[in-house]
């Protein structure tokens, strides 16, 4: 009994050991990919990987350290990504990889990187989806870019979509940058399957609203400033037309919308749904609705039939 007593302190000092030697590999001593950048270029693929230094004690996802950024470019994904990760410090942990920031949002580029993911785990499938407007070069060589990209970053990930769910349609947000700041663009890029559209700062909100996205809508109605913080859409078919309601409530404190500014939010619900119905994107969802009710929605694909005569109407709730 006595042996066993006087072995305690020793085994607490091993254990003790073993947890900061674990610590230190784990976590220190590793560099902690914050977030991917993928594009196309001449040479085949270009990545970069905003990253914090291992002496940062970046285990936590809301370390402090500075981020820095590297880029490398080469024939395929696989070793463009390889390089930039041999130019990082120590080796590269993705745990904390939380975004990834395209050039263009290509179907092929999003599918070929999510299946490296799954075979390799450079990345998360849970990473936002954003796209990105300015030249690499830069965030490697201004010290201030990096953590003013991830500022921005945490600022748009509310709205964007992730990376497994490509295959669905998704707002992109889009991040611009110079040699001087980065900025959260307004507006975004509506992906799909089939391709990619542009929407300007109020068709953005417009589809954030019919697609019931959270956070505090703002729209210009009647010349005036509209903040709805609650949207719900109901859809009903019919066979000559769609039926489209949004019940809204406003932010607190502000005066219910007037009847002219309620039609024209919903004209402008109206133009965006037959704009992206005619570029083939199904934003209601009708196709797959028709499918549930009658077992078929062959008359609501957009890739193949002129879109539907929709009826928009926008109630606000009075309290």
């Amino acid at each position: 009994m006595r042996n066993a007593k006087s072995y305690k302190p020793l085994l607490f000092l091993l254990l003790t050991g073993w947890c900061l030697l674990f610590l230190r590999c784990e976590s220190t001593e590793k560099s902690m990919v914050r977030a991917v950048y993928l594009a196309q270029s001449e040479q085949g693929y270009q990545a970069g990987l905003l990253y914090q230094a291992p002496q940062a004690a970046a285990d936590a996802a809301d370390a402090t350290a500075a981020l820095q950024f590297v880029q490398a470019e080469d024939q395929t994904m696989e070793r463009a990504l390889d390089a930039a990760e041999q130019a990082l410090p120590q080796t590269a942990s993705y745990r904390l990889c939380d975004y990834l920031l395209l050039s263009k949002a290509e179907e092929s580029l999003l599918t070929e990187y999510e299946q490296l993911v799954l075979r390799r785990g450079c990345g998360r499938t849970a990473a936002r989806l954003l796209c990105a407007e300015g030249e690499i070069d830069r965030l490697a060589a201004q010290a201030a870019l990096p953590d003013a990209l991830m500022a921005q970053l945490k600022a748009a990930a509310p709205t964007a979509p992730r990376l497994y769910e490509h295959t669905e349609q998704g707002l992109l947000p889009i991040l611009r940058w110079n040699a001087e700041e980065v900025s959260l663009q307004e507006g975004g890029v509506l992906h799909t399957v089939v391709g990619n559209t542009l929407l300007s700062p109020e068709q953005a909100e417009v589809y954030r609203l019919l697609t019931e996205q959270g956070g505090t809508r703002q729209l210009w109605l009647e010349g005036e400033r509209i903040g709805i913080r609650r949207c719900t859409v109901s859809v009903t078919l019919q066979k000559a037309q769609v039926l489209v309601r949004l019940d809204c409530q406003r932010v607190a404190h502000s005066p219910l919308p007037t009847q002219a500014q309620q039609q024209q939010l919903a004209a402008q619900c109206t133009v965006l749904l037959q704009s992206c119905w005619q570029q083939g994107v199904d934003v209601l969802h009708l196709q797959a609705r028709a499918a549930l009710r009658d077992g078929s929605g062959a008359s609501f694909d957009p890739t193949k039939n002129v879109c539907p005569q929709l009826r928009t109407d926008v109630h606000f709730m009075l309290y």
